[in-house]
């Protein structure tokens, strides 16, 4: 009795005040750009971009920070990848200059505009790519999801090139007008790559799409290297209600398998060290089962 009291005392201080503040029961479009947003965007100049992204799906936004920043950014991922082909994930814990990449005011506008207030760090990520690296293949970044895809975007991926973009340089290609097919490639889609284009830009911009295009990268087969950071960001309901990370592995050693099913640690998106690229594709099939 003496917890269900506590309970009640709990839930009535957290709720107190909840009728004196105003109710949304209406829901943005996803090209509207809303009143509290509206600003901000137009302080920063990222009209136009907001408006590329929602009718295309990607968008570019040059000079994103200051050259000197660009510069320090490119060498601390050259530092963290040894300079050699290849990336890493969970960037934030090792240097503040990422955690300052993720928290670019231009970029946290065009987030909100794209995926809602209240959006979540998904990922961050770099990666090196020196001559004569493949490309990647054709997909959209909503693997986790089963077609139809939503209307309404639900992750925005933010690729940092800390170098100029060209084909020849390796950068992303994206097939114009895929979001509104609101579906994943199919393999003859992917080989073809029919309709693509490269997203060119000019060093310190920022390359964003939608969870819903279709894109790519070129293989890089210019001297030097492709050095960017991927920063994904989702909106904020893509997380468990609760949060039992203190406590699951205890759960696990008790209750098993299934139990680390629930817990999100038998796919690729739990690791120590960020992404479980070995449970990749299985991630990415079970999602559309």
């Amino acid at each position: 009795m003496a917890e269900a009291t506590e309970t009640t005392d709990t839930l009535k201080a957290a709720t107190e005040g909840i009728a004196d503040q105003e109710l949304y029961y209406d829901t943005n479009a996803p090209e509207m750009i809303s009143e509290e947003l509206r600003p901000v965007i137009e302080q920063l100049g990222l009209t136009k971009a907001c408006e590329h992204l929602a009718k295309e799906g990607w968008a570019v936004v040059e000079d994103a920070a200051s050259p000197e920043f660009n510069e320090a950014l490119r060498n601390k991922i050259l530092e963290q990848t040894g300079g050699e082909m290849g990336g890493g994930n969970m960037q934030l814990r090792n240097d503040p200059i990422f955690a300052q990449a993720a928290l670019n005011p231009k970029l946290m506008a065009m987030a909100e505009f794209s995926v809602g207030r209240g959006f979540l760090l998904s990922q961050f990520a770099v990666s090196v790519s020196p001559q004569g690296s493949p490309g990647i293949g054709l997909h959209a970044d909503a693997n986790w999801m089963p077609a139809p895809l939503p209307e309404f975007n639900m992750l925005l991926t933010c690729c940092w090139a800390t170098d100029e973009y060209t084909k020849e340089n390796g950068a992303t290609l994206v097939i114009p007008g895929t979001k509104e097919l609101r579906r994943h490639p199919t393999k003859e889609e992917a080989d073809a790559k029919e309709g693509a284009i490269a997203i060119e830009c000019p060093p310190g911009s920022v390359a964003m799409w939608d969870g819903n295009t279709w894109h790519a990268s070129w293989p890089r087969t210019s001297e030097g290297e492709r050095v960017v950071s991927h920063i994904t960001y989702t909106r904020m309901m893509c997380r468990p209600i609760e949060d039992y990370s203190a406590i699951a592995d205890k759960l696990i050693e008790t209750h098993g398998d299934k139990m680390a099913q629930l817990l999100g640690r038998q796919d690729s998106l739990f690791k120590p060290d960020g992404f479980a690229y070995e449970h990749m594709q299985a991630t990415f099939n079970n999602s559309k089962r």
